[in-house]
C-alpha cells in the first residue's frame, strides 16, 4: 500500500493537513467548465447556461477528489482519474437538480444560489439533468484510457445512477412510509442515495490506478463507510443548521424519519466519527484518503 508521503509527490508539492488538497480541487474546478459544450452561434444558450449554473456553483468537489486520491492510493497518477472524477461530479450535479424540483423536495436554494428550476425554469432543469447525465457518460467514453477501463468505469457509474442507485434511492425517499424507515431500511436508503456514487468514485479511481482486487475491496468498504457518514452529516445539518450557513434549504426532512429522529443528535455525531474510523481502518494508517475524509467530515463544527 502506498503511503501518504509516497503519494504526495504524485500530485502536489503542497501539504496535506485537514484543510488541504487545494491542488486537486483546482484541477477539478479548471476541468469542469471545459466539459460543458459550447453553444453554436445562432442557437439558444439556455441549456448551456443552465448546465453551467448547475455544475459550476460552489461545491466541495469531494467525489472527483476521492477518485483522484483512490487512483494515487492504488499506485497511479492522480491526474489520470480527473476526467472520470469529473464525470461522477456531473452525475452528482444532475441529481441535485432533480432533487430540488417541485415534484420532489421543492427546494429554493442550492449551493448558495437559487435552485435551478427557480432561476432557469422547470423545463430547463429537467432537460439539463438529462443533458448532464449524458455528458457524464460521454466524458468517460472520451477519456484517454484503454477501452476495457472505460467499459468498467461506465459499469460503475451506471450502476450507481439507476435501479440500484440514485434513482431508486430518491424514489424510496419520496415514497417510503414510516414502516420502511427502520434502522436497516434507512441504511439501505442512505447507501442508494449517497453511498453508491461515492463507492463508484473510489472504485473507478482505483481501477484507473491499477488497483488489485484486494485494494478494490478495501476501497469499496471505505466508500460504504464514508457514504454513510456523508448522509448522516446531511441529515444532521438539515435538522440543526441554517440555510444561510449551508447555502441550501434546511428542514427538508420534516415529516420523514431519519437517523436524527431514530438516534438523536448526539448518537448521530458519534456514528459519523465511528464511520470515519472504520473507513480509515479499511485502508490502513498514513493514507491520504483517510486524511481527506477526516478533514472534510470531522473538522466540521457539526460533529465536534
Amino acid at each position: 500500500m502506498a503511503t501518504a508521503s509516497a503519494l504526495a509527490g504524485k500530485f502536489t508539492a503542497g501539504n496535506h493537513d485537514a484543510g488541504g488538497f487545494s491542488e486537486l480541487l483546482g484541477l477539478v474546478d479548471d476541468r469542469l467548465p471545459e466539459l460543458i459544450p459550447d453553444v453554436h452561434p445562432g442557437e439558444t444558450g439556455v441549456l448551456f447556461d443552465a448546465a453551467a449554473a448547475a455544475l459550476l456553483g460552489r461545491g466541495k468537489r469531494a467525489r472527483p477528489i476521492l477518485s483522484m486520491l483512490a487512483c494515487a492510493h492504488a499506485g497511479g497518477q492522480a491526474r489520470d482519474a480527473l476526467d472520470y472524477g469529473c464525470a461522477v461530479e456531473i452525475v452528482h450535479a444532475a441529481s441535485l437538480v432533480l432533487d430540488d424540483l417541485p415534484c420532489m423536495d421543492d427546494a429554493q436554494l442550492r449551493r448558495g444560489a437559487a435552485a435551478l428550476h427557480v432561476s432557469h425554469g422547470e423545463d430547463a432543469a429537467l432537460l439539463v439533468s438529462i443533458a448532464l447525465l449524458n455528458q457524464a457518460h460521454r466524458t468517460v467514453l472520451e477519456a484517454a484510457l484503454p477501452a476495457e477501463h472505460r467499459l468498467a468505469l461506465l459499469d460503475e457509474l451506471t450502476t450507481a445512477v439507476g435501479f440500484a442507485g440514485l434513482a431508486h434511492g430518491q424514489m424510496r425517499d419520496l415514497r417510503d412510509g414510516p414502516e420502511a424507515r427502520t434502522e436497516g431500511g434507512l441504511r439501505r436508503l442512505n447507501h442508494l442515495k449517497t453511498g453508491g456514487l461515492i463507492v463508484a468514485a473510489l472504485k473507478g479511481g482505483g481501477r484507473i490506478g491499477g488497483a488489485s482486487p484486494r485494494q478494490l475491496e478495501a476501497l469499496t468498504k471505505f466508500g460504504e463507510c464514508i457514504g454513510f457518514a456523508f448522509q448522516l452529516c446531511d441529515d444532521l445539518q438539515d435538522a440543526t443548521a441554517t440555510a444561510s450557513a449551508l447555502g441550501k434549504d434546511v428542514g427538508q426532512d420534516r415529516g420523514k424519519l431519519t437517523f436524527v429522529d431514530v438516534w438523536g443528535v448526539g448518537r448521530v455525531q458519534a456514528a459519523i466519527r465511528q464511520a470515519v474510523e472504520r473507513a480509515e481502518d479499511a485502508l490502513g494508517e498514513d493514507c491520504l484518503l483517510g486524511d481527506y475524509v477526516r478533514g472534510l467530515l470531522l473538522n466540521a463544527s457539526i460533529v465536534r
